[in-house]
């Protein structure tokens, strides 16, 4: 049954909350003040999930969208919002999560955000039917496929493959089925990870290499299925991307920041918390997006637990005779401990979502003068902080750091000084 109801605030997946008779209902694609016509779905945690079905009366700050697609697609969920807005917002879902960490006095700095056009990576779904191949992303809460046109977000080199995938994937996929494509802009053009369940035959692979050769690709990797790894079946150039002057070889499939823009934006705030530190670590090293740029100033030792990602990483620091030294360790399992940290006088740690808990415990242990922690999620980044600060460290600024355009997603850099 429908509702009437006014929007008091964005949650934090991005959807608009409203409250009626001790109800919590939480609608997509709607803004602070919108008065609405919704009509419940399913249960959501305490509250319920509703669908927009009228406007009655738009808040003071709904604007157009950027794109065409908002609302169908389900890449974006905050475009209808001004990006001033959504900058502060984004900032304060850190002040939330630092607070309920019971950090309450943290200096949290304005949002930074990267421009549209600016996503170098994404990950498309394809799906081949009777009619042809939809290339998109699946629609918000659904597995169906939004067969994308525009999308204001990405580079234009990603964009411009759209077409040109959709053309080519039905000579290499069967009927009825799907497959992931991983897209990465490179020095040297796209370098693009194909991932189906489908073995490649002489003629599929001889599409894949004129596939790469027309469309001026770095190269193109074919996984059958998400537990093989990735194989080269074109390649035209290296896929390399420039850090701090060094170009660097991505394996297929390597993780990479979402923008240069932002990347830059976090390399320099790691950089100048770490001035005057020579001998730094830098744990979940990745590709180097920052392990180069601090390797500019000081030794860098890179602690990583994808050996291929650490391979490249050593053998782009010994062509650039850099100071780096790399080793490949599961920071999960085998974190550094304090005595193997007491040697270093910086530190940078970027885990992954689920942050670092085991690594975060002996750094606070450890007589380090600088840390500087970088993530991806508010709420691990907060818990592992709170515990270095239980450890005796001080919480210096917090920069945001948009890099995730119009989505809920927020990076963060953080300082931290032993007291």
């Amino acid at each position: 049954m429908a509702v009437e109801l006014v929007i008091d605030h964005i949650g934090a997946s991005g959807d608009g909350v409203a409250t009626q008779n001790g109800q919590t209902f939480y609608v997509p694609f709607t803004a602070p003040g919108d008065r609405i016509i919704a009509t419940p779905t399913e249960a959501r945690g305490k509250g319920q999930a509703a669908t927009l079905e009228e406007m009655i009366a738009p808040g003071p700050d709904r604007i157009k969208p950027a794109c065409r697609h908002f609302e169908t697609c389900g890449g974006c969920a905050l475009q209808h919002l001004p990006p001033e807005f959504t900058a502060e917002w984004k900032r304060q879902k850190i002040i939330e999560s630092l607070s309920m960490a019971g950090i309450t006095e943290a200096e949290i700095l304005p949002t930074l955000t990267s421009p549209s056009g600016s996503r170098r990576r994404v990950e498309f779904i394809a799906a081949k039917r009777k009619k042809g191949v939809m290339i998109g992303f699946h629609l918000r809460r659904s597995h169906q496929i939004f067969d994308v046109g525009d999308c204001p977000l990405l580079a234009p080199g990603l964009l411009a493959l759209i077409k040109p995938l959709r053309a080519m994937l039905p000579a290499v996929l069967p009927r009825n089925s799907t497959a992931k494509v991983m897209a990465t802009m490179t020095n040297n053009g796209p370098d693009l990870v194909i991932t189906a369940d489908t073995e490649l035959d002489l003629g599929m692979r001889e599409v894949l290499a004129a596939f790469t050769a027309e469309n001026m690709l770095a190269r193109l990797s074919w996984r059958q299925g998400s537990n093989r790894p990735p194989e080269v079946v074109s390649a035209r150039l290296s896929a390399d991307i420039s850090l701090a002057g060094v170009d660097v070889t991505l394996p297929p499939g390597g993780f990479l920041q979402a923008s240069e823009d932002g990347e830059r934006t976090l390399a320099a705030f790691a950089t100048e918390a770490l001035v005057g530190a020579t001998h730094i670590v830098d744990l979940f090293a990745g590709v180097g997006s920052f392990t180069f740029p601090l390797a500019e100033a000081a030794r860098v030792h890179a602690v990583e637990g994808d050996a291929e990602l650490a391979g490249g990483l050593q053998a782009a620091a010994n062509r650039a005779i850099r100071p780096i030294t790399t080793e490949t360790r599961d920071l999960f399992h085998r974190p550094l401990l304090v005595d193997e940290l007491n040697k270093y006088d910086g530190l940078l740690f970027d885990p992954p979502r689920a942050g670092a808990k085991a690594q975060a415990e002996e750094i606070a242990k450890s007589e380090i003068p600088t840390v500087v922690a970088i993530s991806c999620n508010p709420v691990t980044f907060a818990r592992d902080v709170a515990l270095l600060i239980d450890g005796g460290y001080s919480l210096g600024p917090v920069r945001p750091v948009d890099q995730f355009l119009w989505s809920p997603h927020i990076e963060m850099a953080a300082v931290l000084r032993r007291q």
